[in-house]
């Protein structure tokens, strides 16, 4: 598992990514923009979880 502040990285990078297909392809609805945003979600899924272990107290 990475750490948040990489996860965060990622999540830039991907949201950026999406932007630009938005743009290029003219909405969401297009295959490769769905497939990135899809990608953005598990990066967002990925750094809720990296945080939530690092929030959790000890057992």
């Amino acid at each position: 598992m990475h750490s948040p502040a990489i996860v965060r990285i990622r999540i830039e990078r991907a949201r950026s990514k999406l932007y630009k297909l938005h743009s290029q392809y003219g909405g969401f609805d297009h295959p490769v923009v769905l497939q990135q945003s899809i990608v953005l979600d598990e990066l967002l899924n990925a750094y809720d979880n990296a945080y939530r272990m690092m929030t959790m107290p000890p057992a």
